[in-house]
């Protein structure tokens, strides 16, 4: 039994490596579209929500490896690294959801009506989950591994009823959001062809049909036998917070590549525009003067 739940700790710890490489892997492939299209550009809300969204894992995914795979972490320790760990990896998908929002404005027309009420649901709903949060960690309580090859922090017992609401909040606001999106496009858009509405829509049902099959997956997961019925313990716990660290994971991969489609679209419609006002000015300027045209 030992041997057995010592191997399915460090297979899900790999699990968790494996979601900082999947980040890592993404910010490679995209790092030089972030330099021209971000770096290069004044500072705007946009500018900064990309930012934050994408570099807020540069500090939770650390600590989340260091809270997972560390040796002997001092009991006393662990409560602390897990509420960093937790408002770190908050913060990043606050602000994806936020990014999200900005998407449906764009395909609203930038009606401010729609910004104001996803705002409002954003903000209520933020509120509600950092409350739910705070009583979780109250009702947290650490202990030492039950087995010595087990490695990082164990966490013994913690109110799970109160964590599965958060994701909830977080599924049933997606849907809101994805289901006014497509009554845009059924009822708006459907004939309407632009590679920007396009980009926005494809971004939009993807990240609608990742991240909601991950936050279900986690309410899943709290829900499960495997874990006591009032309980966050054990097993459980670790299979919780890898998918936890993928969530957050996957809300700066997929917010941030939202902003860089829109943008490298943005640039390229302009380019197009330029290259045709170039044409037509030489065209123009050769009806004017008809000596410079080739008559051979």
């Amino acid at each position: 039994m030992e041997n057995t739940t010592v191997v399915y700790y460090y297979q899900i710890v790999r699990r968790k490596v494996s979601s900082a490489m999947l980040w890592v892997y993404d910010y490679i492939l995209t790092f030089d579209r972030e330099v021209s299209l971000i770096w290069a550009s004044q500072w705007s809300l946009t500018k900064i929500l990309f930012l934050v969204s994408r570099y807020s894992a540069v500090v939770d995914l650390p600590m989340a490896l260091y809270y997972s795979m560390a040796p002997h972490i001092a009991v006393k320790h662990c409560s602390r690294l897990h509420e960093a760990i937790s408002w770190s990896i908050f913060v990043g998908i606050s602000v994806a959801e936020v990014i999200l929002v900005v998407r449906t404005y764009a395909l609203s027309g930038c009606n401010r009506y729609v910004l104001l009420i996803f705002l409002s649901l954003w903000a209520s709903g933020t509120c509600v989950c950092i409350v739910l949060v705070v009583l979780f960690f109250r009702s947290a309580v650490y202990e030492p591994p039950p087995f010595a090859g087990i490695p990082g922090c164990y966490l013994a017992s913690g109110n799970k009823v109160i964590l599965t609401m958060p994701f909830i909040l977080v599924l049933s606001y997606d849907t809101n959001i994805m289901a006014y999106t497509l009554w845009l496009g059924i009822n708006k858009h459907r004939h309407l062809k632009s590679p920007l509405k396009n980009i926005l829509y494809r971004d939009g049902i993807t990240y609608y049909i990742v991240l909601s099959a991950i936050s279900l997956l986690n309410v899943l997961i709290l829900e499960s036998p495997i874990i006591p019925q009032t309980a966050l313990q054990g097993l459980g716990t670790h299979v919780f917070f890898f998918l936890l660290v993928f969530l957050s994971v996957m809300h700066s991969i997929l917010s941030t590549r939202i902003i860089l489609h829109i943008r490298a679209v943005d640039r390229w419609t302009r380019m197009e525009s330029t290259a045709v006002l170039s044409e037509t000015d030489i065209v123009f300027r050769e009806t004017r003067d008809p000596s410079r045209i080739n008559t051979a």
